[in-house]
């Protein structure tokens, strides 16, 4: 007994001391850490003070006429059939260069004139071909007369006419090569013999690229000048295998260029590819401007691109801070309970659709009250809490 009077005020004191020295903010912290209800699913409680802290805002689904809008990217281009390679046809000499980087030339337009050596003994052989063949024709229609008269006359008219045929297909073949050299041989005579070819543009369109100078020997396929149609620049829009059965053409399309959100193009599809671009993995989706936005727009200039999948419709639509994205999907947060000492909250899975840039097309894939209270802002805090994660006190 008198072992016990001296141990158990010593017992009793060290118990107070401990009470006395529990962390109070620890307490406080378990007060208000958002707490998910046990076999509740996806429930997620919070206290009044992270409600307040959070400065949760709720709100109900409101009807909005939203496009559903596919995202891609867009590229600037010119097809191949707008486009020219302007090459020589023969050999020569460029004596004359009449284009300049970026001039606009018309279809039939001068690019190069060219000085071909053997021009005019091409023009001589025809000359003479043709003088030869007026001899000819007198001898042939001579012996025609005479051939039945003996045997020399037959055997003569028949020299004349081999003679003649010869003359008359050389005329023909020699005739038509002028042709290719731009010369027209019904009209050429000895006072009128060129020495110089004239190489044309084939399309209407801008020189992008020049190739060879004054005073160049070309060979025949060599290259003078690059040209392309910009008034034929449209936007090739890039789209994934999994959407193209959605684009269809006479979509309408909006771009922008990344680094000018505000200036807004619209096109309308026209054409949609069936081979997948190798490169890029997707499908190319072509596309013609409502407007020609003018000759600023460069080949190859990369923008952004939306596809209106849909026509606008009413939609239930939520703000889009109200939809969390996660990687398992789409969801949102219904307030089930609400009093002075919390409010508890569940996950709702959703699906998206349209969006304006500030409402979204949401689709729970549950049934919902009509009243139900949605958590409009402070969704991303509600998630957090439910993962665990602590947010700023």
């Amino acid at each position: 007994m008198i072992h016990i009077k001296i141990f158990l005020p010593i017992f009793t004191a060290a118990a107070l001391l401990a009470s006395c020295n529990s962390n109070p903010a620890a307490t406080e912290k378990q007060t208000t850490e958002a707490v998910a209800e046990p076999g509740a699913g996806n429930l997620i409680r919070l206290t009044a003070a992270q409600v307040k802290q959070a400065q949760i805002e709720t709100g109900g689904f409101v009807q909005r006429p939203l496009s559903e809008l596919l995202p891609a990217a867009a590229e600037l281009h010119v097809d191949k059939e707008h486009t020219a390679t302007v090459s020589a046809f023969t050999e020569g000499i460029i004596t004359d260069l009449r284009i300049t980087q970026n001039k606009v030339l018309s279809k039939g337009a001068v690019v190069a004139v060219l000085q071909k050596p053997d021009l005019v003994d091409m023009q001589q052989a025809f000359l003479e071909n043709r003088n030869k063949l007026a001899f000819l024709q007198t001898e042939y229609d001579r012996y025609k007369q005479l051939k039945d008269a003996d045997a020399t006359a037959l055997k003569n008219f028949q020299k004349a006419e081999a003679e003649l045929r010869t003359a008359q297909t050389g005329d023909k073949a020699m005739a038509a090569r002028l042709r290719q050299f731009q010369i027209d041989p019904d009209k050429l005579s000895a006072d009128n013999i060129k020495t110089q070819i004239l190489i044309h543009a084939p399309i209407s369109g801008t020189v992008t690229r020049i190739s060879a100078g004054l005073g160049s020997a070309l060979q025949t396929g060599d290259v003078v000048c690059d040209m392309s149609d910009f008034t034929q620049l449209h936007p090739v829009i890039y789209v994934f295998e999994k959407d193209i059965a959605r684009v269809k053409t006479g979509q309408k399309v909006f771009l922008h260029f990344p680094a000018d959100p505000g200036n807004i193009l619209q096109a309308s599809v026209f054409t949609v590819e069936r081979t997948v671009d190798p490169e890029r993995k997707a499908v190319r989706v072509h596309a013609r401007f409502d407007r020609q936005p003018g000759s600023t727009l460069v080949s190859g200039t990369y923008l952004d691109a939306q596809i209106v999948l849909s026509g606008p419709g009413s939609n239930d639509a939520l703000p889009e801070d109200a939809v969390i994205r996660e990687d398992s999907g789409n969801f949102i947060f219904a307030m089930m309970e609400q009093t002075d000492q919390g409010a508890v909250f569940k996950k709702i899975p959703v699906q998206i659709g349209a969006t304006d840039g500030t409402f979204i097309a949401v689709r729970p894939m549950e049934s919902l009250p009509a009243d139900i209270k949605i958590v409009t802002k402070g969704a991303y805090y509600v998630s957090a809490q439910g993962a665990g994660v602590e947010g700023e006190e």
